[in-house]
C-alpha cells in the first residue's frame, strides 16, 4: 500500500539534493529520512536513488517516478492548504505592479472594494513603464496590457482594453482631420509612456477587416495617464487613451474621437503571478475578486444599448457620488 509520507519525503529528497538537506527542512533526522525511501523502495520493488558517499542521483525508474508524482504531491498540498485555510480570513501586505495608463481611477475603485472586503490586507500599489522581474522585485501580482514580459509568469486574462485614438476640437480646426490612418504621420502626437520612440499605432477596419500600421513620432511624452489626457485636451495633437478612461472628456466635447469606420485593435488585459503552486490566501482571493468585478462590469455595460450610456455608467461606477 502507498505510504502518502514516503512518497513527500522521497520528492523532497530529490529538491534538495541529499538525506541531510531534506532532514533539515522537513525537521527530521536524516537516519529517518533515509529509512523512509528506503521503504518506498521496499514496496516498489524498484531502486529510486542511486547512493554514493559524495552524491545523490535518480536511477532511471526514479527519475520517471519522480517526474510523474512530483506534481501530483504539489496538488495535495495546495488542496491541503486551500481546506485549511478556508476560514481564515486573508491578511499581509499585498503588492501588486501596475502600468501607468491603469492610474485613471478605475483601479483605485476596485482596490478600495477589495480591501474593505479584506480589511487585515494592506495593498501597496506600484505603477512603472519599466520593465519588471516580479519574483526579484517581490510583487505577488502585476497587471499587464499587451504580451506579458516574462513567459515564466501565470497570466489570468481579465479582459480586453478598447483605445480610441482621439484629439480637441482646436487641434483638429487648426490641422485638419485625418480621413485615414496614414494620414496620422503629419499630425503631432501625444505618448503615454516613456521614451521618444515612434508610436506603432495599428488600427482594423471595421467592415473590410484591413489593417493599418502607422508609425508616428511622438511631440510630448509623458508617463501619466492624466499628463497625457491633458496634453490631448489642451491641443498638443493626437493620442491614444482607453475608451472608458475618455469617457467624460468625449461626452463634454473635449475630445473627438477619430476614424468611425477604424477600430484601434484591442490588447488583452492580464492579472499575473510567479507560481499557480501554493499562492498565499490574499492573492487568490484579489484574483477571484478580480475575475468576478470584471465579469459584472462586462454584463452591465453590455446591457446599455449605446457608447453614450456605457461611458456614464462606467464613470459613475469609478467615481460614485453615493457610498458603495
Amino acid at each position: 500500500m502507498l505510504d502518502i509520507n514516503q512518497l513527500m519525503v522521497f520528492i523532497r529528497v530529490v529538491d534538495e539534493g541529499s538525506f541531510t538537506a531534506a532532514g533539515k527542512s522537513l525537521g527530521m533526522p536524516k537516519s529517518r529520512v533515509s529509512r523512509m525511501v528506503s521503504d518506498l523502495e521496499a514496496s516498489l520493488g524498484a531502486r529510486l536513488l542511486q547512493r554514493t558517499t559524495r552524491q545523490l542521483s535518480l536511477t532511471e525508474v526514479g527519475n520517471e517516478y519522480y517526474n510523474r508524482c512530483r506534481h501530483l504531491i504539489r496538488e495535495i498540498l495546495e488542496a491541503h492548504q486551500i481546506i485549511s485555510d478556508r476560514e481564515l480570513a486573508p491578511n499581509g501586505v499585498l503588492r501588486i505592479v501596475v502600468p501607468m495608463i491603469a492610474g485613471s481611477g478605475a483601479m483605485g475603485h476596485y482596490l478600495t472594494r477589495y480591501q474593505a472586503r479584506y480589511p487585515d490586507v494592506r495593498i501597496e500599489v506600484v505603477h512603472t513603464e519599466r520593465p519588471v522581474n516580479m519574483i526579484q522585485e517581490g510583487f505577488d501580482l502585476g497587471f499587464f496590457i499587451g504580451d506579458l514580459p516574462d513567459s515564466s509568469l501565470i497570466a489570468r486574462l481579465l479582459t480586453e482594453s478598447d483605445s480610441l485614438l482621439c484629439a480637441s476640437p482646436a487641434y483638429l480646426q487648426q490641422h485638419g482631420r485625418p480621413s485615414h490612418p496614414r494620414d496620422l504621420a503629419n499630425l503631432h502626437c501625444v505618448k503615454l509612456g516613456e521614451g521618444m520612440q515612434p508610436v506603432n499605432y495599428e488600427l482594423i477596419h471595421a467592415e473590410s477587416g484591413e489593417v493599418c500600421s502607422v508609425k508616428v513620432e511622438p511631440n510630448i511624452v509623458t508617463n501619466l495617464m492624466a499628463g497625457t489626457m491633458n496634453s490631448i485636451v489642451n491641443g498638443a495633437g493626437i493620442g491614444r487613451i482607453p475608451y472608458l478612461v475618455a469617457g467624460d472628456s468625449i461626452l463634454n466635447g473635449d475630445l473627438v474621437p477619430l476614424f468611425s469606420d477604424w477600430q484601434v485593435r484591442p490588447e488583452p488585459i492580464s492579472l499575473a503571478y510567479p507560481s499557480r503552486h501554493y499562492l498565499p490566501k490574499k492573492v487568490r482571493m484579489f484574483i477571484d475578486f478580480m475575475v468576478h468585478e470584471v465579469e459584472e462590469l462586462n454584463r452591465l455595460l453590455d446591457a446599455l444599448p449605446t457608447p453614450e450610456e456605457q461611458l456614464s455608467a462606467f464613470n459613475k461606477l469609478v467615481r460614485p457620488t453615493q457610498p458603495l
